[in-house]
């Protein structure tokens, strides 16, 4: 029996390069296609429900986002603009009255 050779026989293996996805790739094939099917199927699927995740979380925050902006921001603005009016009616007061009547003033508020 002879063994067929072909024109890579005679390039020495120093001469050869492979890369690693070629690398990969030949030692797929020492695997049967039904494993490498199992393993590319859960290999898609992680993947898709990774995305999916992903995406559904991304969409979550979002909209808690967004609800809570509308939910809280007038509230923290007014709150702020009831602030600055008890500051401008304090120093108002000071002005008018001298500092002693705003210190009052603050302790029974």
């Amino acid at each position: 029996m002879t063994a067929i050779r072909d024109e890579w026989d005679e390039v020495p293996d120093s001469d050869l390069h492979e890369t690693i996805v070629e690398r990969i790739e030949g030692l797929g094939e020492m695997f049967p296609q039904s494993l490498r099917s199992l393993a590319h199927s859960t290999v898609s699927w992680s993947t898709w429900g990774v995305k999916g995740v992903f995406s559904l979380t991304k969409s979550t925050i979002w909209v808690v986002t967004t609800t809570s902006l509308i939910a809280f921001l007038p509230y923290i603005i007014e709150k702020e603009r009831s602030d600055l009016e008890k500051t401008q009616v304090a120093q108002q007061r000071q002005m008018l009255l001298g500092p002693s009547a705003a210190i009052q003033q603050a302790k029974t508020v």
